[in-house]
């Protein structure tokens, strides 16, 4: 005789922080420099312009811009001034389309330890996490194609080369290049700004090692500290031979724009359930365009448990959004500075 028809199935306990390393969102220094900047009082983003891409959707947007001129500086003074007229241009923004959706089975809870608000919300993380990761992608991208091809004065014994200042420190604890940004940006002209530092996690660790000098210390490096704003991503990589890699931007320099479809807009519902509308994505700080509908579908086929749900309650949800990574208009990089220096620091 024997109790082993009746043993009972396996225990299943209720640990919602069980699988809280599944999901990590990276972190995004280059995205939140983007929109700290965009959204600060000293931006160059327009009402005008954010109102307009707004309501773009389908349709270009184009950004007017007088470009450079060397003009000649006379020594006479003649009866008849001649000429000299402006070249004007025409920006067309680019825009990248970002969306994700998934769909929930209600039933498929009726007999799972999985509830459907732990579902969605899974689901829902999932999409934060790798969006993102992608526009940290994007802002990256934006500042390797903004960064300035031309320095007036590289300082510090630095070495100007592929458009990057290259530093070589005697070790990580010693680096010089945050005090020299300063005055390599003043060669190019910018002054008096503060600047936002974006580095990858080799810069994080010489700023960690730089946090142990003060103004009582032997080396006092506070300075290099001065009218710069921190922040870290690990999306940006280091060449062959480096141990640090990062931008220097100063304040004002950038913006993101957004827009969404217009019946989000408009919050549309039809009477067979499809609605439109918007939602402020948590984390991203970004308002997408949702959209929304529900059926009746045969979801026996799912999963094993699921086999009886031949008729049942589908929803369907989805998040888009049209996103730009912005920096002011350009002429000619190769002969006109901008204010986004990258570096990198490589050990002797």
């Amino acid at each position: 005789m024997s109790l082993v028809n009746t043993l009972a199935l396996e225990f299943r306990a209720q640990a919602p922080e069980f699988d809280k390393n599944e999901f990590r969102v990276t972190r995004a220094g280059a995205f939140d420099t983007f929109k700290r900047q965009g959204d600060a009082p000293s931006s160059w983003l327009t009402a005008d312009l954010i109102e307009k891409v707004r309501r773009s959707f389908g349709n270009t947007v184009k950004l007017p811009a007088i470009q450079y001129k060397d003009v000649t500086i006379r020594s006479t003074r003649p009866l008849v001034i001649p000429a000299d007229e402006n070249t004007s241009a025409l920006y067309t923004l680019t825009f990248t389309t970002l969306a994700y959706g998934f769909k929930m089975y209600p039933q498929q809870h009726f007999n799972n330890d999985v509830t459907y608000q732990q579902d969605f919300n899974k689901k829902f993380e999932a999409m934060i996490v790798k969006m993102m990761s992608t526009l940290e992608g994007l802002a990256v991208t934006q500042l390797e194609a903004q960064k300035t091809q031309v320095i007036g004065d590289v300082t510090g014994g630095h070495v100007f080369s592929g458009n990057v200042v290259s530093e070589t420190a005697p070790s990580l604890k010693e680096s010089y290049i945050l005090s020299d940004i300063d005055p390599m940006m003043m060669s190019n002209d910018y002054y008096g700004m503060t600047m936002d530092v974006i580095g990858n996690p080799g810069f994080h660790a010489i700023m960690k090692r730089m946090e142990g000098f003060g103004e009582f210390n032997q080396q006092d490096r506070t300075l290099q500290f001065m009218n710069k704003n921190m922040h870290f991503t690990n999306s940006i990589s280091n060449a062959d031979g480096k141990r640090a890699t990062g931008f220097a931007v100063a304040d004002g320099q950038l913006g993101i724009v957004t827009r969404v479809e217009p019946d989000s807009l408009a919050g549309t519902t039809l009477a067979d359930g499809h609605e439109w509308g918007t939602v402020l994505v948590p984390g991203l700080d970004l308002t997408f365009g949702s959209y929304y509908y529900e059926k009746a579908v045969d979801a026996s086929s799912l999963h094993s448990g699921t086999t009886g749900l031949t008729r049942t309650y589908e929803q369907a949800f989805d998040f888009a959004i049209d996103i730009a990574f912005l920096t002011p208009y350009n002429s000619d990089a190769t002969t006109i500075p901008t204010p986004i220096i990258k570096f990198d620091i490589a050990t002797s």
